[in-house]
């Protein structure tokens, strides 16, 4: 036994040693400066290559690649992912206290000297020298209220963490979607822009050709070359603004935003059709803060009966059994079993104001929901009216283009024969392009409208299908 006891203790020493020597260690090993500047210098390169890996599957990409890239690769739902798996797993420690808890107690003693007792004159040993002692206790909550509370509070709050990230990704998709439209609006003005500025150098050198012939002023050249020069500007302009819109689109999809980012145009949102009421409707039932607010609402009910299992007994069933090797013992093993309760009979009316406390709570959860449901209702009637606005105003928009590019063409051939004068021209011509940039914004602040008022509802699509463009040419 001598043998073994050394043995233990050697484990023993050990493993303390073990867990000791990082803690001692620890700070005295970080160098924060370091460890920054490795992270500064591989962090870029891997998030390339990362980004390369992802875009490389496809181009140009569509909206539905642009949303699934993101709901795969977004840093914020990925974040929502792991505090959704936190909260399972408190939940799953939350159900332990429903099971026994078992530990075992380990101890070796040495007597040096050995114990002795002198008993009317004679001596006598109490013990062995050197004994061990090995005690497993088993304990089990037999009636504990406030352990089935606790449990189903956890309960809700895995759900409520699961739905977080539900509205997470459905915030993540519309961000994307404004972000992607936005993106194809800047393709489309820099498209009119440059078409505008090819349209000013070929409208300046007939300038040029008719000052050369005399036909018209000095001043008026310059009038179709500053034109031309604000084209220019204008449209350098825009490619700036895309390239920003375009690296903010590839962070929200989680990727580089110094890769380059082709996008296919796709077909345009058109929302469901329906009444606003139906549409009020389907909000307060899909709407995922409104679910969010009813798990809200079951929590604080549980905390309530927490509160009052405080005045309630607490059970608790306990049983062990003890080891020994001292053979001065007549039964070197035994068994202890039986049972506690505990009460708490007075603290102060703590359990009493904690109760009136969580009944306050509940109420107010109750009247938070009833805030959030008015906070839902008040954005689904915008999102309608800016819907219907937005497309009023594309249809105008559109109208009022149609009919200045036909005025236009109509002037444009008047000044070739001399019967309009230049300013007139240009005049037609800056109309005619403000009525384009106009109608391209439009469509844009359409299609936004459109996912917003979707968003509202609750209908925002988050289910997407694995990719599959590996295999396409």
């Amino acid at each position: 036994m001598g043998r073994t006891g050394t043995m233990w203790r050697t484990v023993a020493i050990l493993g303390v040693a073990i867990l000791i020597a990082p803690a001692m260690t620890g700070c005295r090993s970080f160098d924060g400066q370091k460890v920054r500047a490795e992270h500064a210098e591989r962090y870029p390169a891997e998030l390339a290559r990362k980004t390369e890996e992802v875009l490389a599957a496809k181009r140009p990409l569509n909206l539905d690649d642009c949303i699934r890239i993101a709901l795969e690769n977004s840093l914020t739902v990925r974040s929502r992912e792991i505090q959704s798996r936190i909260a399972r797993l408190d939940r799953k420690t939350a159900f332990a206290n429903f099971l026994p808890a078992v530990s075992l107690n380990y101890q070796h003693t040495h007597f040096d000297p050995q114990v002795i007792r002198s008993i009317s004159g004679f001596e006598a040993a109490m013990s062995d020298k050197r004994l061990d002692e090995v005690t497993w206790q088993i304990e089990m909550s037999i009636f504990s209220p406030a352990t089935w509370f606790l449990y189903s509070m956890h309960t809700r709050g895995a759900e409520i963490a699961d739905l977080v990230t539900e509205y997470t990704k459905q915030m993540t998709v519309l961000q994307v979607t404004a972000g992607y439209f936005y993106c194809l609006s800047l393709e489309e003005y820099e498209r009119a822009l440059d078409a505008q500025m090819k349209a000013a150098q070929v409208l300046l050198e007939e300038m040029t050709a008719f000052y050369d012939e005399g036909l018209v002023s000095d001043w008026q050249v310059g009038q179709v070359r500053v034109l031309a020069q604000s084209r220019r500007l204008e449209l350098d302009r825009t490619a700036r603004i895309r390239a920003e819109a375009e690296a903010e689109l590839l962070t929200t999809m989680g990727l580089s935003p110094l890769a380059d980012l082709t996008l296919e145009p796709q077909t345009p949102l058109e929302p469901a059709p329906g009444s606003l009421e139906d549409f009020i409707s389907e909000a307060l039932l899909n709407h995922r803060q409104l679910q969010i607010s009813d798990r809200k609402i079951a929590i604080e009910q549980e905390k309530v009966k927490t509160a009052i299992a405080g005045f309630l007994p607490v059970l608790l069933g306990f049983a062990s059994r003890t080891d020994s090797s001292d053979s001065y013992l007549k039964y070197s093993n035994y068994w202890t079993a039986g049972l506690s309760a505990t009460m708490t009979v007075f603290n102060g009316f703590a359990n009493v104001n904690e109760y009136k406390a969580a009944k306050g709570r509940r109420e107010e959860s109750f009247l938070e929901r009833e805030q959030a449901s008015l906070a839902v209702i008040l954005e689904v009637i915008r999102a309608y009216l800016a819907l219907q606005t937005a497309r009023d105003q594309m249809a105008l928009a559109q109208n009022t283009f149609d009919v200045a590019s036909k005025r236009f063409l109509e002037v444009r051939q008047k000044w070739q024969e001399g019967l309009v004068s230049s300013s007139e021209m240009l005049e037609m011509t800056a109309e005619r392009d403000r009525t384009r940039m106009q109608a391209i914004s439009s469509r844009f602040q359409y299609q936004i409208s459109a996912a917003t008022l979707l968003n509202a509802m609750g209908r925002t699509k988050i289910d997407y299908e694995e990719s599959h463009h590996a295999g396409e040419s």
